[in-house]
């Protein structure tokens, strides 16, 4: 079973803007280990959560899920392998860059590649953040959430929950069909859509300790408003309050702050919508955009509210 998202794997053409945005505007450490080549992003007491090198052709992001040990790394890559997906094992030189004791990888039904692993070390060294903030909620959580739009809806769910053992927490067909996956406290680690256009990676989010993080990180951010894709507003089945910003590869960081948890007590929903307020999604097409916005409209009409538990509380 998978425990949680460990880490992502960047290949970009356009490392140095990925240095500034993650260093200076996220709050990110970075750790060069091939100078203008490649770089680890640490954000809490692990080796590394993103690694970052630069390519001369398409970007493209992996990401890295975290089992308990060998065993069942070799348990997981057999059930895979009965599946259909081709296999491989990690190389010497892609543990030492990761920092973790055992790795497969393989790409998943949009190409996208899937790596799985056991053993991320801890640094060395205390974190320290490019700009001060108060940290990144991560622990048993994990790194934070991908969100994927596939061309492979079924295959994709069947990944995720058939094979890696997630979860459904919640989901909903408006704007667009999407279901989101848990497999351990995060309210989903995994959200998958249907919008009916190209696969993509959607965006990652990270969950600042602070709201104020989240606050000033905005405030960078509006001096140019194209850098934002989805406005300040909080979701209605997490409770993140939060915003986009469209990172040098297109895709785009969530970062938000004040994730529910899910217990062994949760219980699926069909979501009326995908926000209580705002979040605003420019790159929908008009007729889906004006749909959201109905979607909000009749949200507050109704008077729908969430309560607010900061990282320091717990709640089921």
């Amino acid at each position: 079973m998978i425990q949680a998202l460990s880490y992502l794997i960047v290949e970009t053409p356009h490392l140095k803007d990925w240095i500034k945005q993650v260093r200076d505007h996220i709050g990110m450490q970075v750790e060069v280990v091939e100078t203008d080549q490649c770089v680890r992003l640490r954000i809490d007491e692990k080796f590394q959560r993103i690694v970052v090198t630069k390519i001369t052709g398409q970007a493209s992001m992996g990401m890295g899920f975290e089992v308990i040990d060998s065993t069942e790394l070799s348990r997981i890559a057999k059930v895979l392998e009965a599946e259909g997906y081709a296999v491989t094992q990690g190389t010497e030189q892609e543990l030492v860059l990761r920092g973790v004791e055992g790795m497969i990888f393989f790409h998943d039904p949009d190409g996208l590649r899937i790596e799985v692993c056991h053993g991320l070390a801890d640094a060395d060294s205390l974190f320290e953040p490019g700009r001060p903030i108060g940290g990144f909620r991560t622990g048993e959580m994990g790194l934070g959430h991908v969100a994927l739009i596939t061309e492979h809806y079924e295959k994709l769910s069947h990944l995720y929950r058939g094979i890696f053992g997630f979860n459904l927490s919640d989901h909903t067909d408006a704007p667009f069909r999407v279901e989101f996956l848990h497999c351990n406290p995060r309210h989903h680690t995994i959200g998958i859509a249907d919008t009916g256009g190209p696969a993509k990676i959607y965006h990652f989010m990270l969950e600042y300790n602070d709201f104020d993080d989240v606050g000033r990180a905005y405030d960078m951010a509006l001096p140019d408003p194209d850098s934002i894709g989805v406005s300040l507003g909080r979701h209605i089945n997490d409770h993140v309050i939060s915003f986009y910003l469209k990172n040098p590869d297109g895709w785009m960081f969530e970062l938000g702050w004040a994730s529910r948890t899910v217990g062994p007590d949760w219980e699926v929903e069909e979501l009326e919508g995908l926000s209580l307020w705002g979040h605003d999604r420019t790159w929908l097409p008009d007729d889906k955009r004006e749909e959201a916005r109905q979607i909000l409209n009749r949200l507050a009409k109704k008077g729908v509210r969430a309560p607010v538990i900061a990282p320091n509380q717990t709640t089921n």
